[in-house]
């Protein structure tokens, strides 16, 4: 399952240092402010739409908010990452969390 805490923690984080409001945010995602409320505590699924979108208005890589690992431009990874399909990005999403839980992996996701 999907932890979405990690995802949210790393919007909130993005946001303040930004010294932005929920509302603000949520404008300029075009996203409820409710929805960003539950989407920063970790109690509410997320799509890949929405994180572009939120992503976009925070002016934060969307591959950093998903897995919380900062590339370069020029690594090889992130180049990877941003010509991969969407079902490829969930899958290893899966994966992550999955490694993680299980204590053989910790990226703090």
């Amino acid at each position: 399952m999907i932890n979405f805490s990690y995802i949210g923690q790393r919007i909130r984080t993005k946001r303040k240092e930004l010294k932005m409001t929920q509302q603000e945010l949520s404008e300029m995602a075009s996203i409820s402010p409710a929805y960003i409320s539950r989407i920063e505590g970790g109690q509410q699924n997320i799509t890949l739409d929405t994180i572009e979108k939120i992503a976009k208005s925070i002016d934060e890589d969307p591959i950093y908010l998903i897995s919380g690992v900062k590339d370069d431009d020029v690594n090889y990874v992130k180049k990877l990452f941003n010509r991969a399909p969407a079902q490829f990005l969930y899958l290893f999403e899966l994966a992550l969390v999955e490694l993680e839980e299980k204590g053989i992996l910790n990226i703090n996701l």
